[in-house]
């Protein structure tokens, strides 16, 4: 199993539908949403993978630095890898 642990930009929250929308599609296990951080269970990745997660901004923070998104195996943590993220372009949408 492999985890994928996707910390939120400072001031935004994950968008609950889009979380449920993969679920739903099968392309996440599961899902969790804790301290910030949300994180996603994943039968095997044997092959590259991709999805989207929606997130909206909820407090306006100036300067957000980029956050971390740690893949893992949920058996061997010793086997992850690391990357990072931030906002490049911000679509509104009412």
């Amino acid at each position: 199993m492999v985890l994928v642990d996707v910390k939120m930009l400072s001031g935004f929250t994950p968008v609950m539908s889009s979380i449920e929308e993969l679920e739903n599609s099968g392309q996440v296990m599961k899902s969790e949403f804790k301290n910030d951080h949300v994180l996603f269970y994943l039968e095997n990745v044997s092959t590259a993978k991709s999805f989207t997660l929606s997130v909206e901004q909820i407090n306006h923070v100036a300067n957000i630095q980029p956050s971390p998104v740690m893949v893992y195996n949920y058996y061997e943590k010793d086997e992850y890898a690391l990357a990072s993220y931030n906002i490049n372009s911000v679509s509104v949408s009412q």
